[in-house]
């Protein structure tokens, strides 16, 4: 999947093709959060953790790499 065409793609579009493509959401995640800062990756989280069926602690605390 080529990062051009999801940089044009609504975030639940972008979801739907990632699921899709067969990713768990951990991946999901952690592909939509990684590079950001804690402020960015918050804010993603208010817009992408219904979309996920996560709570917002929730995306955050899959977001970390541990």
């Amino acid at each position: 999947m080529s990062d051009d065409i999801l940089r044009y793609t609504d975030l639940a579009t972008a979801i739907q093709l990632a699921r899709g493509a067969g990713m768990t959401t951990v991946e999901i995640v952690r592909e939509l959060s990684r590079g950001r800062t804690y402020t960015d990756a918050l804010q993603l989280a208010k817009e992408a953790a219904p979309l996920l069926d996560l709570t917002i602690s929730e995306f955050m605390r899959l977001r970390r790499n541990e």
